[in-house]
């Protein structure tokens, strides 16, 4: 039985580290698809709804970009560099001098934006220019969130010194006790009848209340965490060292290429509002695309970071990557097929209610199946760009998001006047995805750092046969459950309906991929090798 190389952490580690992270995301991810619910329930969609939503557009993409790992990538491998080269004292004074300068950057930026409120909202929603009502109300809920934005990036930056040193769960769990406080007001607010102006009003302070809270349990696990070292937080500092000099030279390109997703997806927006009606299929559409890509990207660039940078100095193939790319495909390969097979009764069980009809569904399912087409290829790319984040060389994988963006505008355009805007939107981003990942993996090819080996294909090939029999349970269940799932059967039986339907994909699944040897553990090939033996 081959060994893991030297270095390479355990699989099982590994394994249960990203299930951790990935777990805690698809948490946050599943509060805030309810927190969404809700905002619509209690403020419906006049315009305090426009401008409310408008106004947390810049919280939702801070949290999604940095809350949930972004800033590991410029991060985590100077501060283990640090740490290695100098010891534990310099690495905590590293981590003061970036807090002080980021701090002090964040609040010169909250500063101007509370200034200049009324242009950032049109930068973000231009059509406000013709409704001035709605613009200013949408200038007073920016400002009101605005302190998020400092209170929850330091929280990511901080998060990123848990990380580096593999404390993962109080830092995965901080984005869902943020959504997880925004529904608890918002059930209340429901339950109290209150007018929807006062909600919206109330809602965007908490929005920055969530961001104290954030960085108050990041800070509390930090001090634990250094309380067993026996020293104490580090405070923040304006000492100007090569370190901060090297992490500001190399952390902006980082950020931007760990971002390109985001990126590719701001593209697909503009893609589908040449539409009416795209954009909120594509915007419902991904917000399911988002739950598995949350749960194995998120991971994938937390975990994975983390183990890559403990030897970033070292030459040759990196025993990680095959380890890292197995298990996200063991969790991408069958959620993407998933999502494609089920793309109309899951859209249809979660949406389809009121003034969501059938041709709705029809235009967000098609969007929802264009997305899940390019779900293993974002994977991928997110695993092999931490190899670059890792080695702190971000040039590659920014140029690949650059060329991704583009792939995406370019796809747009030749699939225009498809009939469906989102279905195009969705596809063009999916090609992006790949065009992203065959870039990373060709140059890892190139420069020896990725060596394909049977060991590692050999767990990917059961995921895909695991995969297989999954799609037939699927197909099987599908036809047994068509009638419950129907949009003419009460809410209660089509959830349990999708949910019998999921369960027995995941059940079949995970039980044909622990029999073939998917996830690492135990295979009936092995066995038998042992009997053997």
């Amino acid at each position: 039985m081959q060994k893991p190389a030297e270095g390479a952490p355990e699989p099982s580690r590994l394994a249960r580290d990203s299930a951790i992270v990935g777990a805690a995301t698809i948490l946050s991810r599943l509060l805030g698809f309810a927190r969404d619910v809700l905002i619509a329930r209690l403020l419906g969609a006049g315009p305090v709804a426009d401008a409310f939503l408008a106004a947390l557009r810049l919280p939702n993409l801070v949290r999604r970009v940095l809350g949930e790992g972004g800033l590991n990538a410029p991060f985590v491998p100077l501060y283990l560099a640090v740490k290695a080269a100098r010891g534990e004292e310099a690495a905590r004074r590293f981590t003061g001098e970036a807090a002080g300068h980021l701090g002090l950057l964040l609040l010169g930026l909250v500063a101007l934006g509370e200034i200049f409120a009324p242009w950032v909202v049109l930068g973000l929603a231009g059509g406000f220019a013709e409704e001035p009502q709605t613009l200013a109300l949408a200038a007073h809920y920016t400002r009101l969130m605005l302190p998020f934005l400092l209170l929850t990036t330091l929280a990511a930056m901080l998060a990123a010194v848990l990380n580096a040193e593999k404390r993962f769960t109080l830092a995965a769990l901080a984005p869902a006790l943020m959504n997880a406080l925004l529904v608890g007001f918002l059930l209340v607010s429901l339950a109290r009848g209150l007018e929807a102006e006062l909600a919206a009003q109330s809602q965007a302070v908490l929005v920055s209340l969530t961001g104290l809270a954030h960085l108050g349990l990041v800070l509390f696990a930090l001090r634990k965490m250094f309380a067993l070292h026996k020293t104490g937080l580090a405070r923040p500092s304006l000492r100007w060292s090569p370190e901060m000099a090297r992490l500001v030279r190399t952390g902006g390109a980082t950020l931007l290429a760990a971002s390109a997703a985001q990126l590719v997806l701001l593209v697909a927006t503009q893609i589908a509002s040449a539409e009416p009606g795209s954009v909120a299929a594509l915007y419902y559409a991904d917000r399911v695309f988002q739950l598995p890509l949350g749960f194995v990207g998120v991971a994938m660039g937390t975990v994975v970071l983390s183990e890559m940078a403990d030897s970033a100095q070292a030459s040759g193939p990196d025993a990680r990557l095959g380890q890292a790319l197995a298990l996200g495909l063991a969790l991408a390969l069958p959620a993407a097929l998933a999502l494609f097979v089920l793309a109309e009764p899951i859209v249809s069980v979660l949406f389809e209610h009121g003034r969501f009809g059938a041709e709705d569904r029809a235009r967000t399912a098609a969007a929802l199946a264009g997305f899940a087409l390019g779900l293993p290829f974002a994977v991928i790319a997110k695993v092999f760009g931490q190899v670059y984040f890792a080695r702190q060389t971000p040039r590659l994988p920014l140029l690949a998001g650059c060329i991704a963006v583009l792939v995406a505008a370019m796809a747009g355009y030749a699939l225009a006047g498809d009939g469906n805007a989102a279905r195009m939107a969705a596809c063009a981003a999916s090609l992006a995805f790949l065009a992203q990942a065959v870039l990373l993996g060709v140059a890892l090819l190139r420069d020896g750092i990725w060596r394909p080996s049977i060991a590692n294909l050999r767990p990917i090939a059961a995921s895909l046969a695991a995969s297989a029999i999954m799609l037939g349970v699927l197909l099987i269940l599908a036809f047994l459950l068509a009638a419950r799932l129907a949009p003419t059967q009460s809410t209660p039986w089509r959830v349990a309906g999708l949910a019998a339907l999921c369960a027995g994909g995941a059940f079949s699944y995970g039980a044909a991929g622990l029999l073939l040897g998917a996830f690492g553990t135990f295979s009936v090939p092995r066995y038998l090798r042992k009997r053997r033996a």
